[in-house]
Formats: C-alpha cells, sequence, structure tokens
C-alpha cells in the first residue's frame, strides 16, 4: 500500500489523499459472514453520496500543502457536510467567506458589520480547495518553484511561491467588495530570502493598509502597503503580476502578458473594486490613501 499524505482523523471529512477509496470509517471490524440491514444501508449512503462527492473533488482542488486537509475539513463544515452544497466555496460567496474567517480563526476574528473602515483578510491556506488546475493536487501549493523574473530583469531559476492564502476585502458594513488568491514570493535567488518574506508576513496582523502608486520600475502599478515597521528590512506591497522583488502579487486571470505595453495600465480588478468602494480610480491614485486594518487568519 502506498504511502498516504498525513491528514485528519477518520471522518466523512478526509479525502482521497488520506484515506484508501472505499473505506469505512468504523470503531471496530465487524466478524466474517453476511452483511446485514446496517451494512447495506451503509452502503446504499455511500451510492448516494458518490455523484456529489465526485463533483466536489473535481470542482475543489486541495494541494499536498500540510494544511490542505485542515482547510477542506473547515470547507465541508461550513457546507454542513452536504457534498451538493459544493457551489457555495467559492471566491465569490460573502457568506463562506465570512464562515472561513470566523471558523478558521476558531471564532477570533469576525467580519464587523460596523467598522470604521474597509476590512482587510488575509487567510493563510484559504486558497485550497479553490485551486481550479488538477494538478494542483500532486504540489504543494505552499512552496512552489517557478521561473520568474525580479524587477531588474534577472530570471530567477529557483523562484519559491506560497500559492495557497487569500486575500477577502469587505467594505465598513460588512459587504464583500472582492477576493483574490495571492502568490507571496518565499525566495528569490540572490534577491529575497525565506527568513526575511516570512518575518515581513508575520507582522502584518492589525497593521493599517494604504493605496499608492508606485513609478519606480519599468511597469508602473497600484499596490497595498501595510505599515509593518518592517520597511528597513524589506518593502513589500501587494499588486498586479509583473516582476517581482519581493512583494505579493493578487492574482488576476485577466492579467496581460508580462512585457507587454497593456500591463503598464491593467490594474487587478480586487484593486479596482476596492478603489471604486470609495468612489476613486486608479488614476485618482496620486499619494498613500488610508483604507483599513488588515488580520490575518492562520488555519494552518
Amino acid at each position: 500500500m502506498g504511502a498516504r499524505v498525513a491528514g485528519p482523523i477518520c471522518s466523512a471529512r478526509v479525502g482521497d489523499n488520506w484515506i484508501d477509496g472505499g473505506t469505512v470509517c468504523r470503531s471496530r471490524t465487524d466478524k466474517p459472514g453476511p452483511l446485514d440491514v446496517a451494512d447495506w444501508g451503509l452502503l446504499a449512503w455511500n451510492n448516494l453520496l458518490a455523484g456529489p462527492k465526485a463533483k466536489f473533488d473535481k470542482d475543489h482542488v486541495y494541494s499536498r500543502a500540510k494544511e490542505a486537509a485542515v482547510k477542506r475539513d473547515i470547507d465541508l463544515r461550513i457546507i454542513g457536510d452536504d457534498y451538493a452544497r459544493s457551489a457555495e466555496i467559492s471566491l465569490t460567496n460573502e457568506n463562506y467567506l465570512k464562515e472561513l474567517i470566523r471558523v478558521g480563526s476558531g471564532g477570533a476574528e469576525t467580519v464587523s458589520g460596523s467598522a470604521k473602515k474597509i476590512q482587510f483578510f488575509i487567510v493563510r491556506g484559504g486558497a485550497e480547495g479553490l485551486f481550479t488546475d488538477p494538478a494542483m493536487a500532486n504540489v504543494d501549493a505552499s512552496d512552489v518553484v517557478f521561473p520568474g523574473s525580479t524587477t531588474g530583469g534577472e530570471t530567477a531559476p529557483t523562484f519559491h511561491f506560497d500559492n495557497n492564502d487569500l486575500l477577502a476585502v469587505f467594505d465598513p458594513k460588512g459587504k464583500l467588495i472582492r477576493a483574490a488568491l495571492l502568490q507571496r514570493p518565499l525566495s528569490i535567488t540572490g534577491a529575497w530570502t525565506r527568513k526575511t518574506a516570512n518575518a515581513i508576513y508575520d507582522a502584518w496582523h492589525g497593521k493599517e493598509v494604504s493605496v499608492y502608486r508606485n513609478t519606480n520600475f519599468d511597469v508602473p502599478y497600484v499596490g497595498f502597503v501595510v505599515d509593518d515597521g518592517m520597511k528597513k528590512r524589506g518593502w513589500v506591497d501587494m499588486h498586479k503580476q509583473e516582476a517581482t522583488n519581493g512583494c505579493i502579487f493578487i492574482v488576476d486571470d485577466d492579467t496581460p502578458a508580462l512585457g507587454t505595453p497593456e500591463l503598464n495600465t491593467f490594474e487587478p480588478k480586487l484593486i479596482n473594486e476596492v478603489l471604486a468602494s470609495i468612489g476613486k480610480k486608479p488614476q485618482d491614485v496620486k499619494g498613500a490613501i488610508r483604507l483599513g486594518v488588515l488580520r490575518v487568519v492562520d488555519i494552518r
């Protein structure tokens, strides 16, 4: 029998990576003999679940990251272990994201309906189950190696990204503005270290977020900057997918290719919609505009 990824204790919420197909959770093994009424009922129930569960597994991809099993368990708790409700697990579902924040934080963090400013939440490991590429099931999404480019144009064959976090933004009344997946550089050959990346990221909880325009590089951008007190160690913004020396990418499927003129004027939908919520457009951003507070939920 092949090795399994470590996961939760046997329950209805374990996935195919953590338990053999067809295995039933039981407190003990019955004596050999014909199936009784309870056994037949269990088989019928398993067959009934097979269709919705297959769709759940197809639509919601979890990687081999250590937090993936916990995130899958949380997702199924949110939908009441009802695979037929799997469509509710979505970046566009306000109620799902609010529950993910509440349940994922053990009740410590919730989206307020009467906040003073915009509410930002990063859910570490929150992208698990929201991947659409089946190939992600075979990798550790919290540490993926990509070829890449720094802002100086140097290629980086050992460019490590943490790809399984998400950013969700709500207005002061608790209405979802937008959510997006994040790509966070962990290390870049000759330019960025994992120690620095994690030290800065770990300092973000409870800190103020502003939006500003950066024109210091070949590709100008409007980005979110966190007042983390770590700027002497490294300046990390959240902005569109382009080149990076350590800044975090906001994933947007419509992002133009690196090196095209369209990328210079493009901004992710999340940034556009956050600005729209305060009556502004990207071209209106000159100096820094204070937006609200960032809270970090770590479901690991």
